[in-house]
């Protein structure tokens, strides 16, 4: 009979490794998610033309620092260099498993689309959708349409929480959706919990850090800085959002550990 991960062991666990590991986590950090957030807005700044292409390569740069930070939480044994090159390795799989992910949730929200079309909705100049013309019932299935997606969506990101552990440990592919699906069975309620847990957190101090930040910025800089305190609003920003991800893919690495150990108790790990 396999035994239930325990979300509060997983925690402690990944308390331990935050603390044990912080000099190597820090480095990767630094060079995988700070320095090309930092870059990013810089460019932003400078060529509005390229904020596309520098979009893309940090978000090909904060998957693979999530793939090594997964590999160093997953292994006492791996260092930073090794974490690297694993990363290196496992990128394109993980690459190929997130865009079936995101091919899929673009599927969950295709029943909506359709309904405001029907609906008559129409979108502006700006971009955003006009429904005072549209009919109401149609309009009313849309957004239960949109509910019924995102309820979808969370359940499905708390079955896929172990993913990037079983691409980088298990040397899997798209087969890790599946894998991960296993791994999560009977935990889906908890993780849904501690999914939303860590929105709520993240989006609070988020907030109030941008807030702080930004009116400090602002009262230093002075009111015709617009250009320099979006800069130092974005570098916050990014630190926070560095730490935030840090903390997830521990989390993640460390659940997958342990929901590998009451599954396969024999599994080795890379």
């Amino acid at each position: 009979m396999k035994i239930a991960v325990r979300i509060s062991d997983v925690w402690d666990q990944t308390v331990d490794v935050l603390r044990g590991r912080a000099e190597i986590l820090a480095g990767l950090a630094t060079l995988t998610l700070i320095l090309p957030g930092v870059l990013g807005a810089v460019i932003a700044g400078v060529a509005p033309p390229l904020t596309s292409l520098v979009r893309l390569a940090t978000l090909i740069l904060l998957i693979f620092g999530m793939l090594a930070v997964t590999a160093v939480a997953s292994d006492p044994a791996v260092d930073r260099p090794q974490a690297l090159r694993i990363a290196a390795r496992r990128l394109l799989p993980a690459l190929g498993a997130l865009l079936v992910l995101v091919l899929a949730a673009a599927l969950l929200f295709v029943p909506a689309g359709m309904l405001l079309a029907l609906s008559g909705a129409t979108m502006t100049a700006a971009g955003a959708i006009d429904v005072s013309q549209a009919a109401r019932g149609y309009t009313a299935g849309a957004g239960l349409a949109v509910l019924l997606a995102a309820v979808l969506g969370l359940w499905f990101s708390a079955r896929i929480v172990p993913l990037f552990g079983v691409v980088v440990n298990e040397r899997r592919g798209f087969g890790a959706l599946r894998r991960s699906m296993v791994l999560t069975r009977g935990a889906t309620l908890r993780l849904i919990g501690v999914l939303i847990l860590y929105f709520v957190v993240t989006s609070v101090t988020m907030l109030a850090a941008t807030s702080v930040v930004g009116v400090v910025a602002r009262l230093a800089l002075g009111g015709d800085a617009v250009a320099s305190v979006k800069f130092v609003v974005a570098v916050v920003t990014t630190l926070i959002s560095a730490g935030a991800t840090v903390l997830q893919s521990v989390f993640y690495a460390r659940f997958y550990v342990t929901a590998v150990t009451h599954d396969q108790p024999t599994a080795s790990l890379t």
